[in-house]
């Protein structure tokens, strides 16, 4: 028994039968259709999207605040960094109270 060997014409009557079920199935389905929704449904419905919308805002402004926390935190020790690098190739110091380099 050779379990490697199949037919090309049956592997694809398989995927035209899967085609053909999906085509049925699709084509008898009913569409559907949303029911419109009454004067306080509506309010329900927009009063849920504004605080959803707040929320949102809330969300998107404390990530804002922490993204430029950190991003102030990172480049205030790269600068610090890199002018304690370079006041010493001239013979300095790096004062970080007044962000200055002094010579000694």
């Amino acid at each position: 028994m050779n379990l490697n060997t199949f037919t090309l014409s049956g592997l694809y009557s398989h995927k035209l039968a899967l085609v053909a079920l999906v085509t049925l199935g699709a084509a008898f389905s009913p569409p559907s259709h949303a029911a419109q929704l009454s004067a306080k449904q509506q309010q329900v419905v927009n009063s849920h999207f504004n605080k959803l919308a707040q929320s949102q805002y809330a969300a998107e402004q404390r990530m804002t605040e922490r993204l430029d926390r950190e991003f102030t935190l990172q480049l205030t020790e790269e600068e610090y960094r890199l002018m304690r690098q370079t006041c010493p190739k001239y013979g300095m110091t790096f004062d970080t109270r007044t962000n200055a380099c002094l010579r000694p």
